[in-house]
């Protein structure tokens, strides 16, 4: 290692002194000019207690606010809408497959199998509330519903990504042996 002269050591000290000296001023500098704000928490709107009514007669708008309710993770509020559209189409296939779902996340189980038998009986070639059935009838330990179900949504469209989750669900339900 080179021995450093007195002459050296000095130039080293003012050297790191100004550094020092400078990353402190661009830093102060920094943070005058750009104050720091504190985040604040936002505001919940308050309770409402009674949720309001569903109102409404365009299913298309209904159906529109019902999938952002449940994009939401607003379940009971997405069931709610879900039901309303029922009312004005009951035939609609796809609302019954999303009440199922909504229904099931709100912890209703047996609400959601109900609403999805009675869509399977107006559209059973309806891939994806096949798949729904199974995953429901997977998720409460119902093996032999969920795998006639999953081979179901399977076998009607293999190569679609509803076809590859049901194969995916069959396969970890074979994992789990059943």
């Amino acid at each position: 290692m080179p021995r450093l002269s007195a002459l050296q050591w000095l130039l080293l000290v003012v050297f790191l002194v100004f550094y020092g000296f400078a990353v402190f001023a661009i830093t102060r500098d920094y943070y005058l000019r750009n104050p720091i704000q504190v985040a604040q928490a936002p505001v919940a709107a308050p309770d409402q207690g009674v949720p309001e009514p569903v109102t409404g007669n365009d299913p298309e708008q209904l159906h529109q606010r019902a999938d952002s309710l449940f994009m939401s993770q607003r379940y009971g509020e997405a069931a709610r809408y879900y039901q309303r559209i029922l009312e004005l189409r009951p035939d609609d296939p796809e609302a019954y497959n999303d009440l199922g779902l909504s229904l099931f996340y709100t912890g209703d189980t047996a609400g959601a199998l109900k609403a999805l038998r009675a869509g399977l009986e107006i559209a059973p070639e309806l891939q994806r509330m096949w798949l729904t059935y199974g995953f429901i009838n997977l998720q409460i330990s119902d093996t032999a519903t969920a795998r006639a179900a999953l081979e179901r949504a399977r076998d009607i469209a293999p190569d679609n990504d509803i076809g590859g989750e049901a194969v995916r669900l069959l396969g970890l339900l074979e994992q789990a042996g059943g």
